[in-house]
C-alpha cells in the first residue's frame, strides 16, 4: 500500500468519526447539549479559573495541553512492532476511547459546575471512590511531571536553541495575555501581532543557544511548573497553549501536505516485524536481561509505550479540571475536546508514524528517491548510516525529528529543486525538535495546575475541621510545589550504564510508569463517564455499551501491561525508580482494584433497582 493510500484512508476516518460519532452519536443522541444552558465559566466567574473563553482559544490550550510528548514519543518508539500496529492502535483509540473520554469528561464537569472528573465519580460511585480518584490522580501525576521534566531537560541540553525559543515564547504569551484580557484587543489582531513575533523568535532562536546542564534544567523547568500553576490561568497558560497549538497545526498540515506532494511509493519499515519486542521499549534498562529479551507484546504492553497518541487519562483532569471551567457553550465542548482528540491522533499518525514509516530504512529511501540521504544524515545529524542503517537506531525523539525532517526534504526538494535537499532537511529536523519541546512544555505547565487542583480538592475534608490549618496546605502556591518537588527528585538524577559507559536520562525508565498509569487513569475516567451517561442521562441499550465496553477493554488491557511491568522490569531499575516509579504504580493498582470494586457495586445497585 502507498503512503497517499493510508494518509488518505486515515483523514477519511477522522472526518467520518467527528461527524457521525462525535456530533450526531454523543453531542446529539447521548449528552443532548444545550446552547441555551449557562455554563460554569459565566456561573463561577472568578478570574482566575472560571474564565469563558473564544473557543478557538480554547481549542488551542486544550489541544496543546493533552498533546505534548506523548502522541510524539510514544508513537516513535511503538514502530518497533511494524508501522501497521502502532497506526491501527492510534486509530482505534482515537475514535472509540479517547475522543469519547475526553468529550464525556468536559461535558461532566460542566454539568456539575467544573468541578473534576475526581469528584463526579462521588456522585456516581460515592464519597470514597471521590478521595481514592484524587489520590489516584495527584501520584499519576507526579509521574507526568517526572517525565515530562526529563524529556525537556534532555531535549534543551540536545538542542539549546529550543530552549531559547521556549523562553521567548513564555514572553510572548504573557504579551498576548495582557493584550487580549488587560486591554481588550480582538484575538484575530492579537494572534496576528503573535505570529509575527513568533516568527521573529524562531529567526533569532536559530543562532542564539541556551546552554545549561540537565539537572540545571530540572530545577529552571520545575521553577517555571510552579509559577504557571499558580498566577491565573489567562496570564501564561492559556495564552501560551493557545499560541502552541498554531506550531501544532503547522506541523500536522506539512506532513500532510508533505505526504501528498512527495509520494506514490510504499514504505521502508514493515507493515509488521513481530508481535514481542525487546525489554527496553518498555522501559528495561539498557544491560539487564530485560533489555533485550522479547518481553515487550504489544497487546497488552501498548499502553506503556504510545502514551497519548490514542488516548491518555491525563485528558480527563485537563477537561474537567481547566478546560469545563473556561467553556462558552455546550456546543463548544464537541469542537473543543473530541476535536483536539482527533487533532493529537493526526500528530501521531500523519506526522509521526507516517514519515517515520517511510524514512525508517536509509539506503532503500535513497534507492527509491534518489535523493542524497546518506550524505545528508552525516553532514546534517552526524549519522553514519553504515553504523546506524535505519532510524530504529536512534533514541524515539531523534528518530522521529530524523523522519518528519527528511519526509519534508523529499517533499519541498521535488518544489525548489535537488540541491535543496540538505538545506531542507536541516530546517524541518530543526522545526521538528523546536515543536517537540514546545509541546513538552504545555503538558508541563499544566499537570502541576491539575496536581494542585486535586491536592486542593482532597484536603476539602479539613476545611470544616480547621480553616486555618486548610489555609495553609491548600494554599496555591504549597499546592503548586508539593507535586512539582516530587516529580524533579525521579527526574534529576542521570541512569548511568557501565557497561555501555554512558548516562540516559530519567525518562527512558520513567515514561512506562507515566504511561501505564496515565492510561489506566483514562479507563477510570471513561467507566466514570459511563456511569455518568448510564446513571443521571439515563442512557440505556447500545449508546450506553459504545462508553462501557470500551472502558472495560481498556481497564482489563492496562492492568494487566501494569502488572507485567511491575513482575517483570521493576527488579531491575536502579533504586531509586524502584523505591519511586515502582511503589507509585503499586499504589496505583491497588487505588485502581478498589475503584474498580466501587464501580461494580454502584452497577448492580443500579441494575437490581431497575
Amino acid at each position: 500500500m502507498n503512503v497517499i493510500t493510508v494518509l488518505l484512508i486515515v483523514l477519511a476516518i477522522y472526518v467520518v468519526a467527528y461527524i457521525l460519532y462525535g456530533r450526531t452519536l454523543l453531542e446529539r443522541q447521548v449528552v443532548k447539549a444545550d446552547p441555551k444552558r449557562l455554563t460554569p465559566a459565566f456561573e463561577k466567574f472568578d478570574g482566575v479559573d472560571y474564565v469563558p473563553a473564544n473557543k478557538y482559544v480554547l481549542y488551542g490550550h486544550h489541544f496543546a495541553s493533552i498533546a505534548g510528548a506523548g502522541p510524539i514519543v510514544g508513537p516513535a518508539a511503538a514502530m518497533v512492532w511494524g508501522w501497521s500496529l502502532p497506526l491501527v492502535w492510534v486509530l482505534f483509540g482515537n475514535i472509540f476511547i479517547g475522543a469519547v473520554h475526553d468529550y464525556l469528561s468536559i461535558m461532566s464537569s460542566v454539568r456539575h459546575g467544573g468541578i473534576s472528573i475526581m469528584s463526579i465519580s462521588e456522585n456516581v460511585m460515592g464519597r470514597l471512590a471521590r478521595y481514592i480518584f484524587l489520590a489516584y490522580v495527584w501520584f499519576a501525576l507526579i509521574l507526568v511531571l517526572a517525565a515530562f521534566l526529563s524529556v525537556n531537560a534532555s531535549l534543551y541540553v540536545a538542542t539549546p536553541t529550543a530552549a531559547t525559543l521556549a523562553i521567548l515564547y513564555m514572553v510572548i504569551a504573557l504579551v498576548f495575555g495582557v493584550f487580549v484580557y488587560r486591554y481588550g484587543v480582538s484575538i484575530r489582531v492579537a494572534s496576528l501581532i503573535a505570529l509575527v513575533l513568533i516568527i521573529l523568535a524562531f529567526i533569532y532562536s536559530m543562532n542564539v543557544p541556551t546552554v545549561l546542564k540537565y539537572g540545571d534544567w530540572i530545577i529552571v523547568l520545575a521553577l517555571y511548573a510552579i509559577l504557571a500553576a499558580a498566577l491565573p490561568v489567562w496570564y501564561l497558560l492559556q495564552p501560551r497553549d493557545y499560541l502552541s497549538a498554531y506550531i501544532l497545526w503547522a506541523f500536522v498540515a506539512l506532513a500532510i501536505i508533505g505526504g501528498l506532494l512527495a509520494f506514490t511509493t510504499g514504505f521502508t519499515l514493515p507493515t509488521y516485524t513481530s508481535f514481542a519486542a525487546p525489554g527496553a521499549v518498555i522501559g528495561a534498562v539498557a544491560g539487564t536481561p530485560p533489555a533485550t529479551a522479547k518481553i515487550a507484546y504489544f497487546w497488552p504492553m501498548v499502553p506503556l509505550v504510545i502514551a497519548c497518541g490514542a488516548l491518555s487519562g491525563f485528558r480527563s483532569v485537563v477537561g474537567s479540571g481547566t478546560t469545563s471551567k473556561q467553556l462558552s457553550n455546550e456546543l463548544d465542548a464537541l469542537f473543543v475536546g473530541y476535536g483536539a482528540m482527533l487533532t493529537e491522533g493526526a500528530v501521531s499518525s500523519l506526522a509521526v508514524i507516517i514519515p517515520i514509516a517511510v524514512a525508517w530504512n536509509f539506503a532503500a529511501l535513497e534507492a527509491a528517491t534518489g535523493a542524497p540521504v546518506a550524505q545528508t544524515l552525516l553532514n546534517v545529524a552526524n549519522i553514519d548510516v553504515a553504523k546506524t542503517p535505519t532510524l530504529g537506531g536512534l533514541a524515539p525523539a531523534a528518530r522521529f525529528a530524523v523522519g518528519y525532517g527528511l519526509l519534508q526534504a523529499l517533499a519541498w526538494s521535488k518544489v525548489l529543486g535537488p540541491q535543496t535537499f540538505e538545506a531542507l532537511f536541516a530546517l524541518f529536523r530543526m522545526f521538528a525538535t523546536w515543536a517537540l519541546t514546545v509541546f513538552v512544555l504545555t503538558t508541563l505547565d499544566t499537570a502541576n495546575r491539575l496536581a494542585r487542583f486535586a491536592w486542593t480538592e482532597f484536603f476539602d475534608w479539613l476545611r470544616p475541621r480547621s480553616e486555618p490549618a486548610y489555609k495553609v496546605i491548600a494554599n496555591r502556591w504549597v499546592a503548586s510545589i508539593v507535586a512539582v518537588l516530587f516529580g524533579a527528585i525521579l527526574a534529576y538524577p542521570e541512569i548511568y550504564v557501565p557497561e555501555l559507559g554512558k548516562s540516559f536520562p530519567a525518562y527512558t525508565v520513567v515514561w512506562p510508569a507515566f504511561a501505564g498509569t496515565n492510561q489506566l487513569l483514562a479507563a477510570l475516567a471513561l467507566l466514570t463517564g459511563a456511569l455518568w451517561v448510564y446513571l443521571l442521562l439515563n442512557i440505556r441499550g447500545w449508546r450506553a455499551l459504545l462508553v462501557m465496553a470500551p472502558a472495560l477493554f481498556l481497564w482489563i488491557t492496562v492492568t494487566l501491561a501494569l502488572a507485567l511491568w511491575i513482575l517483570l522490569i521493576v527488579p531491575y531499575l536502579p533504586l531509586l525508580y524502584k523505591v519511586g516509579a515502582g511503589t507509585v504504580v503499586v499504589v496505583s493498582l491497588v487505588l485502581d482494584i478498589l475503584l474498580i470494586a466501587l464501580f461494580v457495586r454502584a452497577l448492580l445497585i443500579v441494575r437490581r433497582a431497575v
